[in-house]
């Protein structure tokens, strides 16, 4: 099991924040849930995308969302942070 890292700390509670703001709570824990085996594999389509993506999200975000996904406990931190928020 690794650590998160205080920097991965803040960009979680940044992500969650938004899904929260956008009233997408539900939706993404089911995908984080469902898709927990290949949110691996979607940090590294993340990184092969990033080209085209950058265009329209920062290059930092990107990093740090694939970053996110890579990491298993990173995305069982997000799934504990979304189910820990009021409906």
């Amino acid at each position: 099991m690794t650590q998160i890292s205080p920097e991965q700390n803040r960009f979680l509670d940044q992500i969650s924040d938004l899904i929260c703001r956008y009233g997408l709570r539900l939706p993404a824990l089911i995908a984080l849930e469902s898709g927990r085996p290949l949110a691996f594999l979607g940090g590294q389509a993340l990184w092969v995308a990033q080209p085209a993506l950058s265009l329209f999200v920062s290059g930092q975000t990107l990093r740090q969302m694939a970053g996110l996904l890579e990491s298993s406990d990173a995305v069982a931190a997000l799934a504990a942070r979304l189910e820990a928020r009021e409906v």
